[in-house]
């Protein structure tokens, strides 16, 4: 395979993953997840290991920013690992205590690297900016 080839598949992949979330469809989002995934956000200091526990939490955080959206700035890829940068954005429910009040914006740029196995997502390691 071409290094053109894995860059085309990476970002295909890439947009269908960012697509699932933005269209709330925790059902494809979790599709292309491994029933062992590990996920951490190590700012934060959260991690998650297996998908229901993870597609749980993407299903939380939904409710706490509902009208959230991902936007695909850059996608590298290394033959299973696929780095993203992305920016995010939306509006606060109010719902989490550590987000601004209801009603106010919440902005984040992430890198995200995702670590893939068979086709499907293993690992997932959120970097904030």
């Amino acid at each position: 395979m071409t290094s053109n080839k894995i860059h085309a598949d990476a970002e295909k992949f890439a947009h269908e993953w960012v697509s699932a979330y933005n269209d709330q469809d925790f059902s494809r989002f979790g599709a292309m997840y491994t029933d062992d995934v590990a996920y951490t956000v190590g700012a934060y200091g959260i991690a998650f290991n297996g998908r229901d526990a993870f597609v749980g939490h993407i299903r939380e955080y939904a409710g706490a920013v509902p009208d959230r959206k991902l936007t695909v700035k850059r996608v590298i890829a290394d033959g299973e690992l696929i780095a993203l940068e992305t920016d995010f954005a939306g509006t606060s429910s109010g719902a989490v205590p550590a987000l601004p009040p209801a009603g106010e914006p919440v902005a984040a740029s992430f890198c995200t690297v995702l670590r893939l196995r068979e086709g499907r997502i293993a690992a997932q390691d959120d970097y904030v900016g």
